[in-house]
């Protein structure tokens, strides 16, 4: 018998919740009976130490495993099938990175007034067409339309793309699925009605930060006028067409939230509960401590009846790994370029390739480099109890970082068990939503 490489042990209340990260499993005991569970002070778990009439509870629950089992090879496994989905071809296309908003909160330049230009569009589709070739595999083509604010060029840009992929035979033979993050600001008629026509969107992200006034003060258009009462008509005319929303919410340190008051905008609509998602995220430049209001938001929300998720509800994992690092995902900008991660300014520093005016994808050194990164061959990560609901973190922060220390989890124990913590118990209120339905 051994111990498996992947339990994290969490205090809560007059418990400790003895947690494994790669089988989703958890047994509770007092924190009075730690002895006999085999844990000491500093919350470690010792094999010799257990009771042994609690060895066979803690075998069912994989924290003790058998010693042909290899957890390393498993998690290797499915890290590489994740990362390596063979059918589904992931884009995200960005028409240009002009806005009609000005967020504080964004990291891009938006002076500018490139836009992909027709010939561009045909460059785009002579290279899906290619790739779809070479890879005969390939089934499904998933396009997530980003920005800048993407609806400016809906006309000149997304309707003419998609119109072009109905007309290649090859790409026309495969499923094509769109999806956008917008403002809202913008969303028309003519959108609703393009995709009522053509029914391959699957939903549209639409960010509000806080209630009416806060927003205004935020998130404002380049008109300076009220743009919550203007989105928020826009997504309750999408919902009434059954388009999927996820209405993201930014919390920062400073934002007073009322969500009831907000999510009673929308409470009347007979569509709401079916096609609403609430989405609360931390604005990246906040602390970490903001979860703890997410915490408190995400409750009220699914108390009222809506599907709402944080961060924490689904992790960056060995299941579920970012976009930036599979080889089947590109991010296309205007000027035929190409990157990765959409969560960086989008300076030459950051390109990883261009795509010529023959549809073919020329990588650079940096997407090599990308590309050959792995959290698999650093000792320290794979070895971390907290890796399965982790994966390594963020990959472009691993590219940026030359000495390797981008990871605050694996150097600060108190956060890792409050991380382990939050990733279990939106495993267990998803478990039992699951079993509302």
């Amino acid at each position: 018998m051994k111990l498996s490489l992947y339990n994290i042990i969490i205090p809560y209340k007059k418990y400790l919740l003895l947690y494994n990260t790669l089988w989703s499993s958890v047994v509770m005991c007092f924190s009075s009976d730690m002895s006999k569970w085999g844990i000491d002070d500093k919350l470690h778990l010792s094999l010799s130490n257990i009771d042994h009439r609690l060895i066979s509870t803690l075998k069912e629950n994989k924290i003790i495993l058998d010693d042909d089992i290899d957890e390393r090879n498993m998690v290797k496994n499915i890290l590489e099938e994740t990362n390596n989905v063979k059918d589904v071809l992931e884009l995200t296309i960005i028409p240009s990175l002009a806005c009609n908003f000005s967020c504080w909160y964004c990291y891009e330049n938006h002076d500018t007034k490139d836009h992909i230009s027709q010939p561009e569009i045909k460059h785009i589709v002579l290279a899906l067409e290619k790739i779809t070739i070479n890879k005969p595999e390939i089934t499904t083509i998933k396009i997530s339309f980003f920005g800048g604010e993407p609806l400016l060029y809906f006309k000149i840009v997304v309707i003419p793309l998609i119109e072009n992929l109905k007309k290649d035979p090859v790409l026309n033979a495969l499923t094509i699925k769109v999806g956008f993050t917008t403002n809202g600001y913008l969303i028309s008629n003519k959108f609703i009605n393009y995709f009522t026509e053509n029914p391959i969107l699957e939903a549209i992200q639409v960010t509000l930060d806080g209630n009416k006034e806060r927003h205004n003060k935020v998130r404002f258009s380049c008109k300076g006028d009220n743009s919550y009462s203007r989105i928020t008509k826009n997504i309750i005319d999408c919902l009434k067409h059954k388009i999927n929303i996820v209405l993201r919410l930014n919390i920062s340190e400073d934002t007073k939230l009322d969500i009831a008051k907000l999510l009673k905008e929308f409470t009347n609509i007979e569509e709401a509960k079916q096609y609403l998602h609430i989405s609360i995220q931390k604005v990246w430049q906040s602390d970490y401590s903001v979860y703890d209001t997410i915490d408190k938001l995400l409750a009220e929300s699914r108390s009222l009846g809506f599907d709402s998720a944080s961060y924490f509800t689904y992790p960056s994992s060995i299941w579920s790994t970012c976009y930036a690092d599979k080889p089947n995902s590109m991010v296309i900008n205007p000027n035929g370029k190409v990157f990765k991660c959409t969560a960086r300014d989008f300076s030459p520093a950051q390109e990883e390739g261009h795509i010529t005016e023959y549809g073919d994808i020329q990588w650079n050194d940096i997407h090599e480099k990308r590309m050959h990164l792995s959290p698999l061959n650093n000792k320290e990560c794979i070895k971390c109890n907290i890796f399965p609901i982790c994966a390594g973190g963020c990959s472009q922060k691993v590219l940026e970082d030359k000495i390797g220390k981008h990871c605050n989890l694996m150097k600060n124990e108190k956060l890792r068990i409050d991380y382990a913590r939050r990733v279990l118990f939106e495993e267990i209120e998803q478990e039992k939503i699951e079993r509302k339905r």
